[in-house]
């Protein structure tokens, strides 16, 4: 998955549960690693200000949750956009069928391609 913040991209993959992060974002926002998860699926703004803050620290910025929460560092949460890789196929429109060809017309209307 794919998230934006404020136009820069990001990747974003929710298997990905490195022990050292997911501590290191406890530590920082005091938030319960359970509930950060939770909190981002619900649109909680500290869960998801520690997204940003998660995927600066992947991107090798030290931003200070802090700074954060404070305002020194700026994060409009109206900024944070995700973007699924492929979405899966809506199942409720039926694949598009391929045009008859000349023998599959004559096979399908009850007459053989030999008789004429």
């Amino acid at each position: 998955m794919k998230v934006s913040i404020a136009g820069e991209h990001f990747e974003f993959d929710p298997q990905r549960k490195l022990m050292k992060e997911m501590l290191e974002l406890e530590e920082a926002t005091g938030i319960p690693y359970g509930q950060w998860e939770a909190g981002i699926a619900s649109g909680s703004a500290k869960s998801l200000g520690a997204l940003a803050w998660l995927l600066w620290h992947r991107a090798g910025r030290a931003v200070k949750w802090a700074d954060i929460e404070s305002g020194a560092v700026e994060l409009n949460l109206a900024d944070i956009e995700f973007h699924r890789d492929e979405e899966p196929p809506d199942p409720t429109v039926p694949p598009a069928t391929p045009p008859a060809s000349a023998t599959t017309k004559a096979a399908t209307s009850g007459r053989s391609a030999k008789s004429g």
